[in-house]
């Protein structure tokens, strides 16, 4: 065993790149570089970062080189991952009697990628900042918001703790951390055990509590109220594990996203769940797709699920900017490919407004992607796909002529054989006629249903010391419903 000293090189600048490294031998040993192990935790808020297990395969992380004690006279294999816009890297070699370095060229090119698009992971927890930086590099993320989680810590002592790691490196609304092209920030995840989670970005400062209710207090607060002081602090509402169709109380985030609370809607690669996202846009009840990796141990990869925010022509990309296109609605959220789609010249973030009935819309949807992936780009229509076409590689094109009759809805999606790790959906484009959004009287009344439960809940199991606060929380549950009425 010789201490090889390995470099991954950008083919563009020729200097050592970030990337996530592996490298094992034909029996499926892996080897670690110098100051990792091969065996390391892989359980939730276990020694987060660095390194990452994806089925059988063991990652290390390196800002672009790093030393490793190998064999030499065997077989090794040797690959490196650069993100979803760059080709990977894949070589066999046998290092010879004496060799002590490895030298590869990696492309890292965003020339297949839409310009003006930007990746984020916008939810991750437990990895040091620093970690964060160099897994988004890697990955291919220019901008990654680590959340702060209160978490249930089991001491050596016998005793349990509530911990808040990485809040004492919150940031909020400026970049903890940044390299060029790369931003790290710091926020919180904000929970109630039945009402529901909310990721809080780009705040000015944490929005407290981080949590209540459950057996150690009251429920005398509501999501509202954190929705409310994340924009009065000028942030950001994602509603996290969103639209949970098996909840046996589907929580008040039903009827923030329904009186605009709630600014966005994660998707993971655990939460992809477009018939019900369909069902609320068919209510005339709009959000963007926002999406997060929600790694939190060393089984998940940073960006697995991503959002790609598209900034206008001469929007120089930071940090604000970044944040108001997620709020403006120009995302997709995807594991990798990019989508473009154009309705009528409208595009995500945008509406069209068709003066009469009956007028016939252009819409275009264009496939972007390195990576060699087989699934189908397609365009859907208030729910329904109206144009498909097979997609293995950047450039898929797919057009349709759609005439609207009343008021929907367009997006497009890409779906591969494997939906968890191939899978891309735009946010939608509203159409309307003579301004009036269109309406589906079931999915409303299915809406209703669920905010019905949660009222349910609020009047029979909630633990309210102060009336005024159950009173509250009733009177916006109703005041959701009230709206899907009013139409």
């Amino acid at each position: 065993m010789l201490n090889v000293h390995v470099r991954i090189n950008d083919a563009a600048t020729g200097q050592p790149t970030p990337c996530r490294l592996r490298i094992c031998d034909q029996a499926g040993r892996h080897y670690a570089p110098l100051g990792f192990s091969p065996d390391f935790p892989r359980g939730r808020n276990e020694d987060v970062g660095g390194r990452v297990a994806i089925g059988n395969e063991i990652w290390f992380y390196i800002d672009g080189w790093c030393e490793i004690p190998l064999p030499s006279g065997m077989p090794l294999v040797i690959e490196a991952w650069c993100g979803p816009e760059s080709p990977p890297l894949r070589k066999e070699v046998t290092l010879a009697p004496g060799q002590m370095a490895l030298r590869f060229t990696v492309e890292r090119s965003r020339d297949e990628a839409p310009p003006g698009w930007y990746s984020g992971d916008v939810r991750c927890h437990f990895l040091s900042p620093h970690s964060a930086l160099l897994e988004a590099r890697a990955e291919g993320l220019s901008v990654v918001q680590v959340l702060a989680e209160e978490t249930t810590f089991a001491a050596q002592d016998g005793l349990s703790y509530r911990i808040t790691p990485n809040l004492l490196a919150f940031s909020g609304q400026t970049p903890l951390l940044e390299r060029p092209g790369t931003i790290v920030c710091v926020n919180t995840l904000n929970e109630h055990p039945v009402l529901g989670r909310l990721a809080l970005l780009h705040c000015h400062r944490p929005v407290f509590p981080l949590t209540f209710g459950g057996t150690e207090s009251t429920d005398d607060w509501s999501l509202a109220d954190w929705c409310d002081q994340c924009h009065r602090k000028r942030g950001l509402v994602v509603w996290v594990d969103a639209l949970r169709p098996d909840a046996v109380v589907p929580g008040e985030g039903w009827a923030d996203l329904v009186l605009g609370r709630v600014d966005a809607v994660e998707v993971t690669p655990e939460t992809i769940r477009p018939r019900d996202w369909y069902r609320v846009w068919n209510a005339g009840i709009f959000f963007p797709l926002v999406g997060s990796s929600g790694k939190d141990s060393n089984r998940v990869c940073l960006g697995s699920m991503r959002t790609l925010a598209h900034l206008p022509p001469s929007t120089p990309f930071s940090l604000d900017s970044w944040i108001e296109a997620l709020r403006s609605g120009r995302t997709v959220a995807t594991t990798g490919p990019a989508i473009e789609l154009e309705v009528g010249g409208r595009q995500p973030g945008e509406s069209l407004d068709l003066a009469e009935p009956g007028r016939e819309v252009e819409i275009s949807a264009t496939l972007r992607m390195v990576q060699s992936v087989s699934g189908h780009l397609e365009i859907v229509v208030d729910g329904d796909v109206i144009a498909r076409q097979a997609g293995t590689e950047g450039g898929t094109k797919v057009r349709a002529i759609r005439r609207f009759d009343e008021s929907g809805w367009v997006a497009a999606r890409f779906v591969g054989a494997n939906i968890r790790n191939q899978f891309a959906h735009s946010s939608p484009v509203p159409v309307s006629i003579r301004g009036q959004r269109r309406r589906d009287a079931a999915a409303a009344e299915y809406i209703q249903k669920q905010i019905q439960k949660t009222l349910d809940w609020a009047m029979t199991h909630g633990r309210f010391e102060k009336p005024r606060r159950r009173d509250q929380l009733l009177g916006l549950l109703q005041q959701a419903r009230d709206a899907l009425n009013a139409g």
